[in-house]
């Protein structure tokens, strides 16, 4: 597998476990955009939950089966499915939260439609990258991919670390009983 195979396996499974863990805090947020969109209250839920595990398991095959026809069709699947909610958020006449990577990620709409584009990049540069990878090397570059979505997790935990340092310090000016560390 070349070089650029490889960094586009990486990329992609990157991005969709940083999209998996954004919306596996909170598949509630993601069933009510699909909701919004026209999916069944009833089904909502379980449509949210399809897609939460379709984008860690699109994820993993990438990392171990980037040049399986089936992987390269699931990373186009996922990619026509973001396409259509952006369409479908762009034909009602209100804003839909996008939770693309949990919440706060913005509305649906043009944006998902032109990043079909994109995705499909990857795909190309996977069917055409070469032979498949060995065992190891996938499980490898899944724990670079999950250690790169953890550390940018961890970016979002730095202002909170602040502002919980800031009131624990106020606190113990107000509280000489309080310890200080």
């Amino acid at each position: 597998m070349s070089l650029l195979a490889t960094v586009a396996a990486l990329t992609t499974a990157a991005v969709l476990l940083r999209a998996f863990v954004g919306k596996v805090r909170r598949p509630g947020e993601l069933a009510s955009t699909m909701g919004r969109l026209g999916v069944p209250r009833q089904a909502a839920m379980p449509a949210a939950v399809a897609l939460i595990g379709a984008e860690l398991a699109v994820a993993v095959a990438v990392l171990f089966r980037p040049a399986a026809a089936l992987t390269q069709a699931a990373i186009v699947a996922l990619a026509l499915i973001f396409a259509a909610a952006g369409l479908l958020a762009m034909r009602l006449e209100e804003r839909v939260a996008c939770n693309c990577f949990g919440a706060g990620g913005g509305d649906l709409g043009m944006r998902q439609v032109i990043l079909l584009i994109p995705w499909t990049v990857p795909v190309a540069i996977l069917h055409y990258g070469g032979p498949s990878m060995p065992a190891g090397r996938g499980a490898a570059l899944f724990a670079a991919a999950a250690l790169a979505v953890a550390a940018l997790e961890a970016t979002a935990l730095i202002p909170a670390m602040r502002e919980g340092r800031g009131d624990r310090r106020s606190a113990e000016e107000m509280y000489e009983w309080l310890p200080s560390y």
